[in-house]
């Protein structure tokens, strides 16, 4: 009967672990709410290129990320090791390249607080970011 109660606690504590894993996600990947502006090329200069910033991938897997002002990017996901690329502001549009992850373009949003970089094409958010 202990084991039983053991195994059933242990089941329990890796589901809450799952699914608040799979939240983050989630809320990594929601839509920007209304009150949030699109950058334009200067203000995403500004906003989001030396500094880094942080979320979680589709899958859960926290990351950051930081595009520096000389046109590179580097970004580490969990455990993995550290990758290196590229990034490049056409009109308002920022492309970030990865030769493991492959290009990635997005339109940048921001409530003044959280940007939100969305699919320019797709129109989906690809990530929720706090920047630090």
């Amino acid at each position: 009967m202990n084991k039983i109660m053991a195994c059933s606690i242990v089941v329990l504590l890796l589901a809450g672990c799952s699914s608040s894993g799979h939240q983050a996600a989630m809320d990594a990947h929601a839509d920007a709410p209304p009150t949030a502006k699109q950058l334009n090329a200067s203000e995403i200069n500004s906003t989001v290129i030396g500094r880094n910033h942080s979320s979680v991938t589709s899958i859960g897997y926290p990351f950051s990320e930081t595009l520096n002002p000389d046109g590179t990017a580097t970004i580490k996901i969990s455990s993995e090791p550290m990758q290196t690329g590229a990034w490049v502001i056409t009109e308002d549009v920022i492309c970030v390249t990865y030769q493991k992850y492959g290009k990635e373009c997005n339109k940048v949003l921001s409530d003044g607080v959280t940007i939100w970089f969305v699919d320019s094409v797709k129109n989906k958010t690809n990530n929720k970011f706090t920047v630090q």
